[in-house]
């Protein structure tokens, strides 16, 4: 029993080792602008690096090619005259110890992607909604400093 103890002391420390709380950066560190790009059917995104370390968003928050997220993610969604649209698709719903993966944004960098408007819905009815307005919840971080 007490070497059961001891190996779960031990696993505890090894896992509270690994975990690293990062403090919120100021509202000046970056600047997140979402502009709607009706031509495309889509909301283009940009994110301007304004820090002197480099930035770290969540891969599983930042869109990828087709317009979308890969798991879902209740900080993004659509605002219409019909009501709120969360985002749609096939989420992956994963567990990744440490974290999936993050997308690093080097000092004065920008890093630019988008929200289609067909992840909401039908892009038809959504580019016909002129009050349409996406909200992103969107939180990087500073990078941890990486060991040479």
């Amino acid at each position: 029993m007490g070497k059961r103890i001891g190996m779960a002391v031990v696993l505890v420390i090894a896992m509270a080792s690994c975990a690293s709380v990062r403090a919120p950066l100021a509202p000046d560190a970056y600047q997140l602008d979402i502009r709607d790009n009706p031509a495309e059917r889509r909301f283009d995104v940009v994110l301007q690096s304004r820090h002197d370390r480099a930035l770290c968003v969540s891969s599983d928050s930042w869109p990828l090619s087709p317009g979308t997220l890969r798991a879902e993610n209740t900080g993004v969604y659509l605002e219409t005259a019909a009501g709120i649209l969360p985002l749609q698709g096939q989420f992956v719903s994963v567990y990744c110890p440490g974290g999936c993966g993050e997308v690093r944004v080097e000092p004065g960098a920008t890093l630019s992607g988008f929200f289609a408007y067909s992840a909401f819905g039908d892009a038809d009815r959504i580019a016909a909604d002129a009050s349409r307005q996406l909200h992103y919840a969107l939180a990087p971080q500073a990078c941890r400093r990486s060991v040479r």
